[in-house]
């Protein structure tokens, strides 16, 4: 390791302070116990694989999803990542080196006072340490597991204020300060660029500002903070669309990116460093545009790719990441008055809010409706109003950009899908994300066109790609009617995706919802040199019970222990066939997180469409399951 990745002179200074006691009776404490015992036993998940945690030297290149262990001496950039065969699955073994684990056991220990929980999380940190040298083996490849990691590192050190000696484990620890000054010359050195500058250059920066101003114990750490600040003011805006909405236009990664930036955010007001009112501006723009675009329940759009990406955990899995911002949102901004109701805020909402000043929007600065169309982002959200929210219905309509960037790497060919959900469950769904490097096949059917719900033409996606991250076309959507006012809200719009086949072709796509009737209508059209075989997909929740009646399906399922019903009648000019958890060819699949997948029903049509004919769907939603199915 050359000069340059050592440590200067350094003075052992802690600045990150603690964490107050006010948020240890927040609601879901004893969750949050219960998860880290669950680490002392040695049981920690990582996306539905268990990782076994229970000694205090782990193996950190251990993958439990394919049994393979990643390269742990090689020079970090000849690893071969990309390759499963070589390096396993690579998400999972990132993953595990988050150590969202140690920042568990840590949130434990300052809720107990237990020492245990104190001392599993300093073992780990110390195993991690010695066994991933500087600028060696796969988990120094890619800056954002680096900034991630800064960032755990910086809430470990804070919750453990209390242990005996526990500045001897940090900053006046020269293998910890070695591997500090390490983490951040690399981001400062390798940082994102050109196709990468998305969502890791965010986690790069807030990782790097936050380790810099908890522990300014180097030479170079005032220009470090100054240079992430930097980072961080000119991304929020370059990432994020003037509505509010992120860039890479995946829901996930909205989500994820706004928790990066607003723990960045928290530690620059914690150490006095506090960044512009317009970055804050832009944070709570970002947080309204969550909260108008959530489902009921909190439940974030599926657009795009999503990994289940978190910034910080200091509660368990279950605790969501749009919990955890609008929480922290709802405490820093004041909650405009049509969010959705939140749950009490939990331990990370009330720790971060506490360290940021409280900046309340005044009634000029955001709107006083929950807004229903984000132009830019070309998302359209259709609901209906309940005094009852498990009656109601909400519809995500997509006629946004392919994705962020030259390589879109996170988007979906998806144009003119949507999502439907009545209540707190989702009936017609976006499949999600199953893989990223590892399963090509999977990568391919879940970001395929066949796998949302709208039209296929040709037998081809609406975009090709050349790679897991990689699409070298990009259909472009316009939407060219909005209305939402009263009885009614209606979405049109089209895209040019098709126009690459050899009878180039243009697909339009109308939604209407009528409120007093709570019925759907979507009507499909093509435009363009002639007839074309088409599919149209609807992809069903696997809590969804499905009985077909020729062109009609009859959906059923249990909600609060009331039995609902929605009816789809589907255009008859197409055959009609149910598809569930097949493989040859791969149909009729759900991924409820990252890395896990389970069968469902695909309703899939198959026929010649004209240009002019209208494929029309009409859905109706109905609290009488009995009463729609005599219909």
């Amino acid at each position: 390791m050359g000069e340059r990745w050592r440590a200067g002179r350094a003075s052992a200074r802690w600045a990150g302070g603690t964490v107050p006691a006010v948020a240890l009776d927040a609601p879901g404490r004893a969750e949050t116990i219960h998860a880290a015992e669950r680490v002392l036993a040695g049981e920690w998940h990582v996306f539905g694989y268990e990782w076994r945690a229970g000694d205090d030297d782990p193996d950190w290149f251990s993958d439990p999803a394919t049994g393979r262990r990643s390269p742990h001496k090689q020079y970090c950039f000849r690893v071969p990542y990309r390759n499963e065969g070589k390096a396993g699955n690579i998400k999972v073994v990132w993953e595990i080196s988050r150590l969202h684990h140690v920042t568990l056991l840590a949130t434990a220990y300052a809720c107990t006072g237990r020492l245990a929980f104190a001392e599993r999380a300093v073992a780990h940190l110390q195993s991690w340490w010695r066994c991933n040298p500087p600028l060696t083996g796969v988990n120094w490849v890619s800056g954002i597991e680096l900034g991630i990691r800064l960032i755990a590192w910086v809430w470990t050190r804070r919750l453990l204020t209390a242990m005996p000696g526990i500045a001897s484990v940090f900053e006046g620890n020269e293998a910890f300060r070695r591997q500090l000054h390490a983490h951040q010359s690399w981001i400062a050195r390798f940082g994102s660029f050109g196709s990468s500058a998305n969502n890791h250059l965010i986690a790069e920066a807030a990782g790097m500002l936050a380790a810099s101003l908890a522990f300014p114990i180097f030479p170079e750490s005032g220009t470090w903070a100054q240079d992430a600040a930097r980072t961080l003011e000119r991304e929020i805006a370059r990432q994020t669309f003037a509505d509010g909405l992120n860039r890479e236009l995946a829901g996930g990664y909205h989500v994820f990116a706004l928790e990066l930036l607003l723990v960045a955010a928290v530690e620059a007001d914690g150490a006095g460093r506090p960044l512009s009112n317009a970055f804050w501006r832009r944070l709570r723009e970002m947080t309204d545009a969550l909260a108008a675009n959530v489902g009921p329940g909190l439940g974030v759009p599926r657009q795009g790719d999503d990994d289940n990406g978190r910034a910080l955990m200091l509660e368990p899995a279950s605790v969501s990441g749009a919990a955890v911002v609008l929480g922290t949102g709802s405490a820093i901004f004041a909650a405009a008055s049509w969010w959705p109701d939140l749950p009490e805020l939990g331990l990370t909402a009330r720790w971060l809010a506490s360290r940021a000043a409280s900046r309340p929007a005044s009634p000029d600065e955001r709107s006083s409706r929950m807004p229903t169309r984000f132009a830019e982002a070309g998302i359209a959200i259709l609901r209906t109003a309940s005094h009852r929210p498990q009656e109601e219905i909400w519809c995500r309509f997509d006629a946004g950009p392919h994705g962020f960037l030259s390589t879109a790497a996170h988007a979906h060919a998806d144009a003119l899908s949507f999502e439907l959900q009545v209540g707190e469950q989702p009936v017609l769904v976006d499949p999600g994300t199953f893989s990223y490097h590892g399963e090509p096949e999977w990568r391919d059917y879940f970001r395929s066109t066949l796998a949302h719900n709208t039209l296929e033409l040709g037998r081809r996606d609406q975009a090709d790609h050349a790679g897991p991250f990689l699409w070298l076309t990009a259909p472009a959507a316009t939407v060219v009617d909005w209305a939402d006012e009263g009885e009614m809200a209606a979405v049109e719009a089209w895209h040019d995706g098709y126009l690459r086949l050899s009878r180039p072709t243009i697909h339009r796509r109308r939604l209407c919802l009528m409120r007093s009737t709570r019925s759907l209508e979507v009507i499909d059209t093509i435009e363009g040199g002639g007839a074309v075989v088409g599919r149209l997909a609807f992809h069903l929740h696997p809590a969804i019970r499905c009985e077909m009646r020729a062109a009609t399906a009859y959906l059923q399922w249990r909600s609060n222990g009331e039995s609902k019903a929605m009816r789809l009648a589907l255009p008859h000019c197409l055959t009609w066939t149910a598809h569930r958890g097949e493989t040859n060819p791969i149909r009729g699949w759900y991924a409820p997180a990252f890395g896990r997948k389970n069968p469902t029903t695909m309703l899939l049509g198959s026929g010649t469409i004209m240009p002019g004919q209208a494929l029309r769907t009409r859905i109706v939603v109905s609290a009488r399951a009995a009463e729609l199915l005599a219909a």
